[in-house]
């Protein structure tokens, strides 16, 4: 899984204040740290949740964890985030209506400041990773570009002698007719003449 895979970092609206989401995905679970203002809530949405609430929405388990991830992973029109008495909850958006997918139990973080995540450090490094990961996708395109535009250089190539092959082909094929004919008239000349010598001495005698 890569890191932009691995970990999300998105801003949401909760209450009319702004926050950072921050979470660690796993196949089947995930942690998430809520920064809001000055504290840090932390969470865990453990298997047997991901077991409970992909049966109450008749979802498998894949489909449900996925759809989270894509509610969670990016600001949604579609959904309403809150942070209610401690658990933090994530609702569709139905004709007017909200239905709750998911919620977790959140606690603020006691440790201290310096030792909870950086979310500075941690933008800091998905974005060094994206651009790391943008720069090998622009290398893999010019060298499929670049193969593509050889391998077009090559069957132009091909397609030119061909065409030189076939012409020469055809010239040898019809020199070759030209020949025959030239034969062939040749002979019949020939012919006229000898028939024309023996006329002659029949007339002749």
């Amino acid at each position: 899984m890569d890191l932009d895979e691995a970990i999300t970092v998105t801003k949401l609206a909760l209450q009319g204040e702004n926050c950072y989401l921050m979470i660690g995905w796993q196949s089947d679970s995930f942690e998430v740290y809520l920064f809001n203002k000055d504290k840090l809530w932390k969470g865990r949405f453990s298997p047997n949740r991901l077991v409970g609430f992909s049966r109450n929405l008749h979802k498998s388990e894949v489909s449900y964890f996925n759809s989270v991830k894509k509610c969670l992973s990016q600001p949604r029109d579609d959904y309403c985030y809150e942070l209610k008495s401690g658990f933090f909850y994530w609702k569709r958006k139905v004709k007017g209506n909200l239905i709750i997918e998911g919620f977790l139990p959140m606690e603020v973080d006691p440790a201290p400041k310096h030792t909870q995540p950086d979310l500075t450090e941690v933008l800091l490094a998905l974005n060094k990773h994206l651009k790391q990961k943008v720069n090998s996708l622009q290398y893999r395109f010019e060298t499929v570009k670049n193969d593509y535009q050889k391998c077009l250089k090559d069957t132009e190539e091909f397609l030119n002698l061909k065409i030189e092959m076939e012409k020469a082909l055809c010239d040898k094929f019809l020199s070759l007719l030209s020949v025959k004919k030239s034969k062939v008239n040749a002979l019949k000349l020939k012919q006229q003449l000898l028939h024309e010598d023996d006329l002659d001495t029949v007339l002749n005698d």
